[in-house]
């Protein structure tokens, strides 16, 4: 069992030194690998409590792009270490279908007059260092408090499979006590997400699941049936002259029982500084509460007024996708007299590169300017701000339109790192993933996103889009029902592919419709070819008819369209130097075709491999790897 002492846990002729980060058996200590024995702190310090690989990556690895071979081979390097065998384990058990739980066994006698053991040291993760005293101390009192009500409720009453899930919180929106501490409170609501998110071992629901989970005022229990929600926190804020008074509540979901409370009342001069004290105390105070480890903090500044219009224009761009080019332009016009208004306001630039980022792909004429103009403001919110995470955003999507892949990579997951709660991050992390034809690794950091985020229509269209190009259509088609408008364009081609021919004309009727918010500017003539193209797929001699509706359409709008992979007297090449452009321009995710398993003719012709080379994945694969569907012979790559 641990010792608070020594934060060590010492089971029959083992001992794990969780602070010296050394493995002893026998009394003579057993070299691992680093993440080798970040795998095996995580599953002792939890004993009897099964993990899932997913659990396990995301925790030791951090959304990191790692084959499911990695975590195989750091579980042997253990079971050796341990002196395990691995058809008759004694502590480290292989759940078949789920993943591992680590089993602990009566400690030695000598082991019994141990003190005490101290719950959070039981449960906090070994990895980030220890918070030094004088916050143990300021908190000290929130901390006892905690452990005599939370805890023996989280832990001896909740049944087995409670114990297994997650803690998962969902931040109510702070209400508003006057009608002008509205922005504040929303800023404060949006601060608090950020931040927790980075709480290792904490799952928080992201901002667009609270939104549409509370839009009605739903109430606790319906939060649970919902989202999974374990905790959640509420409060109030409220503007009294120069000073900000906020309530905040941490809540058992199940219950209803209040676990802990603190009222903060705070100088509002720098309201931006002040929410982010705010939301570190609170990071702090549950991470304590809850045995996890605290985010690192970070600060910024900046006047009420400034940062109620700031919020205005972010609201601007976080309404609904898909957002209407005049809202970004709007935007943009608005961010630069903030920028030109305060030079070094960071979140300022940053949400400029944003926009402009945006506007490259709503306006192809301009994306060159537009796209050197949001690197310059990224390189600049980045300098005064390197805890922004949406610098690394535009900076990662330029990358992965250069073909830089690693540095692609590495900066969409150093966004992540920086805020767990910004899923655009994720989102576009796997859709790289995918354009590198890493489907399997994709499909993972779609199907966590979707936990985390479950009622954004966007998690389920990526993630359907994803379960079809690996050739599971029938799980895509539940994604895909769930993606609502998002899901449309999707939902057809799974159609075609499943044999479901009398949905495809149904389907296609809508596009353009009053509902198909997503294509407004050329639904009507995607409506025609898709009509077309319905009849076409059962009935060859549509086709003349459905590339004339195709053809149209690609000159009035300068884009690609999607039924020319199944055109039967298609130019293959032009076909994969089409799909090329569209993921060289970002503005469609349907460059997925050219891995879509069912379309394996892209892959067979010679024109693919041109493609590999001219676009570094082929580069990139000799260096860290082939996906899973594909194999080098002598002269080729050859993809399922």
């Amino acid at each position: 069992m641990p010792s608070s002492a020594s934060a060590r846990i010492v089971l029959d002729g083992v001992v794990i030194d969780l602070t010296g980060r050394q493995l002893l058996r026998d009394g003579e200590v057993r070299p691992l690998e680093p993440k080798a024995f970040d795998v095996l702190a995580l599953l002792a310090s939890e004993p009897g409590r099964a993990f899932s690989r997913d659990e396990i990556l995301d925790a030791v690895w951090g959304h990191r792009h790692v084959t499911p071979g990695v975590l195989n081979r750091v579980i042997t390097l253990l079971r050796q270490a341990l002196g395990e065998d691995a058809h008759h384990p004694r502590r480290l058990h292989t759940l078949h279908g789920i993943g591992y739980r680590f089993n602990e066994e009566p400690a030695p006698p000598g082991a019994a007059s141990a003190p005490a053991t101290d719950p959070l040291v039981a449960t906090a993760h070994p990895r980030p260092p220890r918070a030094p005293a004088w916050a143990i101390a300021a908190l000290l009192g929130l901390l006892l408090l905690a452990a005599a009500v939370f805890l023996p409720r989280a832990y001896d009453a909740a049944p087995a499979s409670a114990r297994a899930e997650p803690r998962t919180l969902i931040v109510m929106p702070l209400v508003a006590v006057g009608e002008g501490d509205r922005d504040i409170a929303f800023g404060l609501s949006e601060e608090l997400i950020s931040t927790l998110s980075r709480i290792r071992g904490l799952r928080v629901i992201a901002r667009d699941s609270t939104r549409l989970a509370t839009a009605d005022g739903a109430d606790l229990s319906r939060l649970v049936r919902r989202l999974g929600v374990s905790h959640a926190l509420e409060g109030s804020a409220r503007q009294a002259g120069e000073r900000l008074r906020v309530h905040l509540r941490l809540v058992d979901a199940a219950t209803g029982r209040t676990l802990w409370t603190q009222d903060y009342d705070r100088d509002v001069a720098d309201v931006l500084a002040l929410e982010r004290d705010i939301a570190q105390a609170v990071a702090g105070a549950l991470a304590l509460n809850l045995g996890l480890a605290h985010p690192a903090a970070a600060t910024r500044g900046g006047d009420a007024d400034f940062y109620r219009r700031y919020l205005a224009v972010q609201a601007l761009l976080r309404a609904p996708p898909p957002v209407p080019p005049e809202r970004v332009e709007l935007a943009e016009t608005r961010l630069r007299q903030l920028v030109a208004e305060q030079p070094r306001h960071a979140p300022s630039h940053a949400a400029l590169a944003a926009a402009l980022d945006g506007r490259a792909y709503l306006r192809p004429e301009l994306a060159i300017e537009l796209r050197q103009d949001a690197a310059h403001h990224a390189a600049l919110a980045q300098r005064l701000d390197p805890a922004l995470p949406e610098p690394y955003l535009v900076q990662a999507s330029a990358a992965c339109r250069g073909n830089q892949w690693e540095l692609c990579l590495s900066l969409y997951r150093h966004a992540t790192d920086l805020a767990p709660s910004e899923m655009r991050a994720q989102f576009q992390y796997a859709m790289a993933l995918a354009s590198l034809g890493y489907l399997d690794q994709a499909e993972q950091v779609m199907r966590r996103g979707a936990r985390r985020d479950p009622l954004n229509q966007g998690w389920h269209f990526g993630h359907g889009r994803i379960l079809d190009t690996l050739g599971r259509h029938r799980e895509a088609l539940v994604e895909l029902q769930r993606a609502g408008r998002f899901g449309r364009y999707g939902r057809w081609f799974n159609a075609v592919w499943r044999g479901d021919h009398a949905a495809l004309p149904v389907i296609a009727a809508g596009i353009g419709g009053p509902e198909d918010t997503s294509s407004r500017q050329y639904g009507p003539l995607l409506r025609q070819s898709y009509l077309l193209a319905s009849r076409a797929v059962v009935d060859p001699s549509a086709w003349p008819r459905t590339r004339i509706a195709m053809k149209e359409f690609e000159q009035r709008t300068g884009l690609m369209n999607f039924l020319s992979v199944l055109d039967p007297q298609r130019d293959t090449a032009a076909v994969i130097d089409g799909l090329d452009q569209v993921r060289r321009r970002s503005y469609s995710s349907w460059d997925l075709l050219l891995w879509t398993r069912d379309l394996a003719y892209l892959r067979e012709d010679p024109a693919f491999q041109d493609y590999l080379h001219r676009s570094g994945i082929a580069a990139y694969w000799d260096k860290h790897g082939l996906p899973a569907q594909c194999r080098r012979d002598a002269r080729r790559y050859r993809c399922q």
